[in-house]
């Protein structure tokens, strides 16, 4: 038996560390073998006054490691750590421009330092005056090799990790004049306090103002009252606090015992006392408190996801862009209403996209354009989250596909006109998708959709003819509707090849990698779910009335047929039958007679399994019209034959019919024993040739079930007999 390992605990602190945890400081006394014995200090919450006395304890290691991997240890004074002198500054508190002076400084002090060990240089403050030269000489050179050996060493970390961004500003040195005297103090303090002495205290500078506190309260009062939504310009606040002090001062003036006059500030003071003002009470009396709210609130960590399609946001946004919507070959197939919902007017204009993304990947689940009078913008929008696109990718002659989409968990949407319906929730709560309603006016609590829209506009409009702009200052002399020559058909390609091979293609900084990428690795591990095509009908489908013939139930010049059908609605025909057509799937449809149970049909002729409403159309376009002459004659003898069922039909009630219950149900199962089905043909298979091979043979095929006493097939005895 393998012996087991016990995992070492992380020693963070040492005998007389000083630590906070969060609020609470406190100070190792002893390391023990359970832990570390801790004397903590007096602590007052700030919040509810509760007051903890001083107490010792002992901690466990691993509480100390989860405080360090959580961020909430913060290391006071390491026993052996250099601390500096008493009123001084921390190293890792100092700034790099402070560090920057410190080490001009004692490139110089180094340089006198040099001439000492040499015996060319006495510490004393004459011999510094005489050699004053030499040391700036010998100094500056000192500090340009630093900074050169400082240049080449990042030069040379540069070339393993990426290059630092330009335009960064560098540290411009002043060298000071030859002065003896400042050489002479600056080695003193060197040699005194080491580097720490070689800092200055411009850090302190700054921290008091000439102006008196009586001024600062009373322009500050001016202030309050000025700054409103009007948003007046600077230079107007500082003119309207300049003139309500003049007329202070008069006022002091003329009091029975005059009074001091305040001091007149200047731009930088009143901009100073501006910036004062708490950044949050000054936004919402400038912006008003919704745009404050929104630029100015804290977002934290924001939404975590663990897995593809866990939550995904959907919204509009009209683009930026001119499309001329000119009918082309493209839209052919559609029908002159069709054309005219669309929009094509040959008119440029700006056109709507709905828009869904996956936040967990990044990735793109739907992206389609939407009429002005679409109503269900929402339906429309979900439905092609749960469609697969590749044949949209593969149409536009994408190199990548659009193979992005299963059913999501949950959905974020703006509680605009188009998704606030009752149809909208009832599909949502059918397919069972949690549904999150975002405010209007709170963009972040939807970042991921409002940023692609933000990536859509930079990436692929700002490259197209025809962008329009934001604002009149904006579009200036620009006329996009001049210069609009994009068609919708082409505006439709070039939209699907930036999503597929632009958008999921490029590396995304969030996720470390390329949002087809991401997608790839979510479903590995977590595969998306999908839903039936009996489930896509129910809820995206059409919902129309329909009659039930022999033949089945016609939708869109397709029939359907099932035995099960056919056993439902025989003898019922005359009731109100609901048909559910999905063109997406044109194979079958759902039937429901009444309130009834949903039925599922599948298309008589089993060429049409699996099949949509592309392939109809298709179909439909390559039909030949009927001549004219020959539909004249074809209605001429069906009016005859329909006058001639008519008196035969009233000589038929001549003869008496009686039927028993046993003998509906016999009748019932006659007629629907022989109706050949697509699905009958998917359950037993092929017809075979009953001559096909050699009769007597042992590899013979099979003939099908053995008849019984009657001579009759067992696939054609009904249920309750093969029971008994």
């Amino acid at each position: 038996m393998a012996a087991v390992v016990e995992k070492r605990a992380r020693i963070f602190l040492e005998k007389d560390c000083e630590f906070a945890l969060q609020r609470r400081s406190g100070k190792v006394v002893e390391l023990r073998k359970e832990g570390y014995l801790i004397r903590w200090d007096e602590y007052v919450n700030p919040q509810t006054g509760e007051c903890l006395g001083s107490e010792t304890n002992v901690l466990p290691y691993e509480a100390i490691a989860l405080e360090n991997d959580n961020g909430t240890l913060r290391i006071l004074r390491r026993p052996k750590a250099a601390m500096p002198r008493a009123g001084g500054v921390r190293r890792d508190l100092r700034t790099e421009r402070e560090v920057a002076r410190m080490q001009l400084k004692k490139a110089y002090v180094q340089a006198a330092a040099a001439l000492i060990t040499k015996g060319e240089l006495r510490n004393i403050r004459d011999d510094f005056e005489r050699l004053k030269d030499r040391i700036a000489i010998e100094g500056e050179a000192r500090h340009r090799r630093r900074l050169a050996k400082a240049e080449g060493s990042k030069r040379r970390r540069s070339m393993a990790r990426k290059a630092p961004a330009a335009g960064v500003k560098r540290e411009v040195f002043e060298y000071p004049d030859s002065n003896g005297r400042t050489f002479f103090k600056w080695y003193r303090a060197w040699k005194a306090q080491g580097d720490e002495g070689l800092f200055d205290n411009y850090r302190k500078c700054g921290g008091t103002s000439r102006y008196s506190e009586e001024l600062r309260r009373f322009t500050g009062q001016v202030l309050e009252g000025l700054i409103d939504q009007e948003r007046p310009h600077l230079g107007s606040l500082v003119e309207s606090v300049q003139a309500t002090i003049h007329d202070e001062n008069k006022r002091r003036e003329q009091l029975p015992m005059p009074q001091g006059k305040l001091e007149v500030p200047g731009y930088g003071y009143i901009r100073n006392r501006i910036l004062d003002i708490a950044p949050f009470d000054h936004a919402i009396r400038s912006r008003g408190f919704d745009v404050a709210y929104r630029d100015l609130h804290a977002v934290g960590v924001g939404v975590k996801t663990s897995r593809a399609l866990e939550r995904v946001e959907i919204d509009e946004y009209t683009v930026d862009l001119m499309v001329l919507m000119k009918d082309t070959p493209f839209f052919d197939d559609l029908s002159k209403s069709e054309k005219l919902f669309i929009g094509l007017n040959g008119k440029p204009q700006r056109v709507t996209l709905s828009a869904a993304i996956d936040v967990h990947t990044r990735c793109l689940l739907a992206l389609q354009i939407v009429p002005e009078k679409h109503e269900n913008t929402l339906r429309s929008t979900v439905e092609l989250i749960y469609l697969d696109k590749t044949s949209i990718s593969d149409a536009a002659g994408c190199e990548c596909r659009w193979e992005q989409f299963g059913a999501p968990e949950e959905i974020v949407l703006d509680r605009g006109a188009k998704y606030v319906s009752n149809e909208a929730y009832e599909i949502l709560a059918a397919l069972g998708i949690t549904n999150l309603g975002a405010p209007a006016g709170k963009p972040w609590l939807k970042p991921y959709i409002e940023r692609v829209f933000r990536t859509l506009h930079s990436d692929l409009l700002a490259r197209l003819p025809g962008r329009t702009f934001s604002n009149v200052v904006a579009k200036g002399e620009n006329d996009p509707e001049r210069r609009a020559s994009l068609k919708l058909e082409d505006f439709l390609f070039w939209l699907v090849r930036w999503v597929v091979d632009a958008y999921h293609t490029k590396h995304h900084a969030a996720l470390g990698m390329t949002p087809a990428q991401a997608w790839n690795l979510a479903v590995m591990q977590s595969a998306p779910r999908a839903i039936t095509s009996s489930e896509m009908r129910l809820a995206f489908g059409t919902r129309v009335p329909r009659k039930l013939t022999r033949t089945g139930i016609r939708a869109m010049y397709i029939d359907y047929q099932s035995e099960a059908l056919m056993t439902l609605c025989l003898g019922q025909r005359e009731q109100d039958i609901e048909v559910a057509w999905w063109p997406s799937d044109v194979g079958a449809i759902e039937v429901r007679i009444g309130n009834g149970e949903w039925l599922t049909v599948p298309a008589a002729n089993k060429d049409w399994i699996g099949k949509t409403d592309v392939d109809l159309i298709a179909w439909l376009s390559a039909q030949e019209d009927v001549d004219a002459a020959a539909r004249e004659t074809r209605l001429r003898t069906i009016s005859l034959i329909n006058e001639m069922s008519g008196q035969m039909k009233i000589l038929r009630k001549l003869i008496a019919q009686q039927r028993t219950p046993e003998e509906l149900l016999r009748t019932e199962a006659k007629f629907a024993r022989h109706v050949v089905t697509a699905a009958r043909q998917h359950a037993y298979g092929d017809y075979e040739d009953i001559l096909a091979g050699t009769i007597g043979a042992e590899d013979a095929p099979d003939t099908g079930p053995e008849p019984d006493k009657s001579g009759k097939p067992a696939a054609d005895i009904p249920p309750d007999q093969l029971m008994e």
